[in-house]
């Protein structure tokens, strides 16, 4: 067995892109197909918008034009890029003492890595705004931490510590945006605590669409532009850790799993944000735009992905289920071939909350972007758009998770239990139905259930308590455009359960969508139950599920879930569980793929890797 300790200078720089040969070609498209395609991309958009560049991912195509050799236009965009840091700039509103941490970061980073392309008024520009600007302060939300922290803690490494000092432009209060913290000015201390956080807890904003990505390509940046040998490695292998993570859980373009700070109603199968990133490593629908996808980082980076690995991201042959224990949940993922069920519970640890939430319920195959591919159900933490904010606590785009559910999940079939305050702001459940059904069976008046076919998942949706589905109802209060079709149904009780049984339409006979989900239907209405137990005044809500073999789930409210009469073990719930991946809590990651085994040791820093 050899023991790489990744002193990522010499690791990194190992890294070479070979030209594929014609043998090579003719495979599916791999990373480096993918990589020439976003630098090819962000070439022609600099191209045809040479004279006025659009979105803030200037520094990410300065960064591309270099790695096509374009210096001069590289230095050109990279410049342009610096118009939006200057103090007194009309095009970044958070210049006066707040956060530009989503093009500063870049900026740094393009300046870390590609400095020796610069001339010295370019070099001297960079320097002066970096030094003088006061967008370096401790925000609130993770993303904004770790951009702050990592841009002030480079532009240290490059100028020293000496050299900041508020531009004058800037008011007293606003200079104190100079630092990253009184206690951490440079932000190195914050740097290392997120480096380790992040392999124990994983990184920040885990999987969110417009945020995860800002968490997680900072670490590359570290590995990649950081002069301290340490930090350089040990950011290297956070970087991996949290595309690890990301791997199993990941559908061709879907990034199927609970996720802080996303908007469900708007997301389709064609990757955006850290679902982009996913797409980068392991390929799938590719994005739209790609010249303003945070993926175009990992275009220009000399980090690739290790051969072990791939599998977890790309391998759906077979089905099985992923566990994992991030950010403090107990996650569960059922992934078959086309479709993934998901849900999250908070018996892991302490219960959390946060509005923005992604919904716990199945995503599927489905490549038409003009089709959702996402069946949620929620207790929604906001669930109207007319008027003042006032039914969108803290200004949280709908429709959020709130701490009034939790599931328990066996393979294919996922349990709802409700313990919703009577007077909260929406006491009922709320079920999102994507259009696009091939054949759908609206049971909701007489069986309380509701089968839709989606062409590579079969769906049942089953209430303890009487609804009604209306499929043309529409959405009430969307976070973006609905798709064609879409529609919704609310479950007007505080106490109740719900469940979602999935199959294949493959196993099912008939010639049609209609044919499948009516043997589908028959299949789940002979053998499926749901039961519910409201507990009473000052007792504990409880549900149980019966799927169509036999297996039965139980949720008691803040109590213990089991599956098949056996409870499930929290306390003891792995950090990574799957085909390619193993960690028990506090112990070594193994990854397994492509006839290679890598092991983590994030004690001492190491990796190793075997056949």
């Amino acid at each position: 067995m050899k023991t790489i300790y990744l002193p990522i200078l010499a690791a990194l720089a190992c890294f070479v892109i070979v030209p594929p040969t014609w043998a090579e070609a003719q495979k599916p498209a791999g990373f480096d197909q993918r990589r020439q395609a976003m630098l090819d991309a962000a070439w022609a958009d600099y191209q045809e918008h040479r004279d006025k560049p659009s979105g803030r991912q200037r520094f990410w195509v300065a960064e591309a034009l270099f790695e096509l050799g374009k210096i001069e236009d590289g230095c050109r965009m990279a410049g342009l890029g610096l118009n939006a840091l200057v103090p007194g700039n009309k095009e970044n509103r958070w210049m006066y003492g707040g956060n530009s941490g989503f093009v500063a970061w870049p900026g740094v980073d393009c300046y870390a890595r590609y400095q020796q392309f610069m001339d010295e008024p370019l070099k001297k520009r960079f320097k002066d705004i970096y030094t003088g600007a006061v967008f370096y302060p401790r925000l609130s939300t993770s993303n904004h931490k770790i951009m702050a922290a990592v841009t002030r803690f480079l532009a240290t490494e490059a100028w020293g510590a000496g050299a900041f000092k508020p531009d004058p432009f800037f008011t007293a209060e606003q200079a104190a945006g100079n630092i990253f913290n009184k206690s951490d000015p440079t932000g190195e201390k914050y740097v290392r605590s997120i480096i380790e956080d992040t392999v124990k807890f994983g990184p920040g904003e885990y999987a969110s669409r417009p945020y995860g990505a800002e968490n997680v390509l900072p670490l590359l940046t570290l590995a990649e532009g950081s002069r301290d040998p340490e930090i350089r490695q040990r950011a290297a292998l956070a970087y991996e850790y949290a595309l690890i993570e990301l791997a199993p859980a990941y559908l061709r373009g879907h990034l199927a799993t609970f996720s802080p700070r996303s908007y469900p109603d708007v997301e389709t199968q064609r990757p955006r944000g850290i679902a982009a990133l996913a797409w980068a490593y392991f390929g799938g629908i590719a994005p739209d735009n790609l010249p303003e996808q945070w993926a175009l980082r990992a275009a220009t980076a000399k980090y690739r992905l290790p051969e072990a690995i791939q599998a977890a991201g790309t391998d759906r042959s077979q089905p099985y289920a992923y566990r994992a224990l991030i950010n403090r949940w107990a996650l569960y993922h059922f992934v078959n071939r086309d479709y993934v069920l998901f849900s999250r519970s908070p018996k892991a640890a302490t219960g959390q909350f946060m509005g923005q939430s992604y919904p716990c319920g199945v995503m599927w195959d489905e490549p038409d972007a003009a089709r959702g591919s996402h069946l949620w159900i929620t207790n929604p933490a906001a669930d109207d758009n007319a008027g003042p904010e006032d039914n969108r606590p803290n200004k949280i785009h709908t429709h959020g998770v709130t701490k009034f559910e939790q599931e328990v999940q066996h393979q294919g079939a996922l349990l709802f239990v409700f313990d919703i305050p009577a007077d909260f702001r929406n006491p009922y459940v709320l079920a999102y139905i994507p259009g696009g059904c091939r054949a759908a069976a609206n049971d909701s008046r007489a069986a309380r259930r509701v089968f839709l076919h989606y062409g590579s998942v079969l769906v049942a949706v089953a209430s303890a308590h009487p609804f009604e589905w209306n499929p043309q109802s529409g959405i009430r209060a969307p976070a973006g455009t609905p798709h064609d079709g879409d529609s919704e149904f609310r479950v007007m009780a505080t106490r109740t359960a719900l469940a979602i049984e999935t199959a294949l339409p493959a196993d099912f006979p008939g010639a049609t969508p209609q044919e499948k989900l009516e043997a589908f239907r028959k299949a789940v209405l002979a053998k499926s139950k749901i039961e519910f137990e409201p507990g009473g005044a000052g007792g504990k809500p409880r549900g149980r599920y019966t799927d169509r073999a036999g297996n039965v789930l139980e949720c008691t409210y803040d109590g213990d879930d089991k599956v098949n009469g056996r409870p499930m073990d929290y306390k003891n719930w792995p950090a990574f569980e799957s085909p390619w991946t193993s960690q028990p809590q506090g112990g070594n990651l193994v990854v397994t793929g492509g006839g290679l085994v890598r092991t983590y040791d994030f004690k001492a820093w190491a990796v190793s890797e075997s056949k």
